[in-house]
């Protein structure tokens, strides 16, 4: 498995099989990053805080990490099902944190196996957020996080 971080140069490349990786795997309609991602130039990615991250298996996207704002606006992990249960979220978490320097992400209350892979990449639950239609979220930062850059923009 191989994870590199996209850059703008490399963006018109991979768009497509980004896209399409992202349409059939995205199970999370509602906050769905694929609109997000279709609106995204490459000069987005010269954004701080805005990172794309891609691990690869066999020249084969099996795995995406988005973030814009640090994750405080956009954040989504999407792994194909059939590597879900290995150690990528973790790695994209980690690889994210070391580019950026700091990493957020909003994970709703009952994905367990998310939280789980979120604290063992090292990330710490340090706020919920209860929307509108009832939906319980955890925010996660990792890196050089603080309680500020969430609550500030909740409140």
């Amino acid at each position: 498995m191989k994870i590199i971080s996209l850059k703008s140069r490399h963006w018109e490349q991979y768009r497509r099989p980004i896209l399409n990786f992202v349409k059939r795997y995205d199970k999370t309609m509602a906050d769905s990053c694929y609109s997000w991602l279709f609106q995204l130039k490459k000069h987005h990615l010269h954004q701080p805080g805005t990172s794309i991250q891609l691990a690869l298996w066999e020249g084969k996207i099996i795995a995406v990490a988005v973030v814009s704002d640090y994750g405080t606006t956009n954040s989504a992990f999407i792994i194909a099902p059939k590597y879900s249960q290995t150690q990528i979220q973790i790695n994209l978490f980690t690889s994210l944190i070391n580019e950026l320097g700091v990493c957020y992400t909003k994970i709703h209350y009952d994905d367990k196996q998310k939280i789980k892979f979120a604290l063992q990449a090292g990330l710490v639950c340090f706020a919920y957020l209860k929307a509108e239609n009832d939906q319980i979220h955890f925010w996660f930062g990792g890196g050089h996080w603080h309680t500020n850059d969430i609550t500030e923009k909740e409140a």
